[in-house]
């Protein structure tokens, strides 16, 4: 192919396809996402071209061979010395012939490399997806044998609150139906201080003068609900 219409070929049609799909491949996006482009990027990868070869092959084919010609141009050029006895304006022309050659080179090597990135990014991401999708329906097989129903994280938050605030009810109501003296036999070994509810007691006044602080006061009460008893 020519110089002009193979490079421009190049620069045009080969690079910026694998450079943007390389670069979107490697976006957090989400799953659904990432499904998506990786079913493009497989639509572009596996287009058919001449005769059921590949368009992947293809662009590797199509900058490789420019990678392979451009390298051998700078080598050779780069073996070259400058004769001394050049003009100014001949010594300009071979250097812009070597960087030119150079230039072609690296640009060569990017497209050659961006295909081959691209082919085995495309191979990863979609074994990476394939391996979140099996993990998930495991876990999903997992729970449905222990019959735990799948729940959102608000609705786990939700019902761990609940839980602790049912815990915590249920803990002030036995609490005080333990000061009251509910659910409590009645035994020889009861003590007045115990709020039980004895013959002719009070439980309210028993209640009263456990919650009140110690001191003068405290012993005054305590002493006079022992009398009324």
């Amino acid at each position: 192919m020519s110089s002009f219409t193979g490079w421009r070929v190049l620069v045009n049609f080969l690079l910026p396809p694998p450079m943007l799909l390389t670069f979107l491949l490697v976006l957090p996006f989400p799953r659904n996402v990432r499904k998506g482009l990786l079913l493009f990027t497989s639509k572009v990868l596996n287009f058919p071209v001449l005769g059921g070869i590949r368009f992947v092959h293809m662009a590797l084919i199509l900058s490789g061979v420019p990678l392979a010609d451009s390298g051998f141009r700078t080598f050779k050029s780069a073996q070259e010395a400058l004769d001394h006895e050049l003009t100014p304006n001949q010594r300009i022309s071979v250097l812009a012939k070597k960087w030119r050659e150079e230039r072609n080179f690296w640009i060569a090597a990017m497209a050659f490399t961006l295909w081959c990135l691209l082919t085995v990014l495309y191979a990863q991401v979609g074994q990476a997806l394939r391996v979140h999708d099996a993990l998930d329906r495991a876990l999903a097989e997992l729970n449905e044998l222990k019959g735990i129903e799948p729940a959102t994280p608000a609705t786990t938050k939700m019902s761990n609150m609940a839980g602790n605030a049912a815990s915590n009810v249920a803990g002030a109501a036995s609490n005080v139906a333990g000061r009251l003296g509910f659910g409590k036999k009645k035994g020889s070994g009861d003590m007045p201080e115990q709020c039980a509810v004895g013959e002719g007691g009070n439980a309210t006044e028993a209640l009263e003068t456990e919650l009140t602080p110690a001191g003068p006061a405290a012993g005054g009460a305590r002493r006079r609900a022992v009398a009324k008893a």
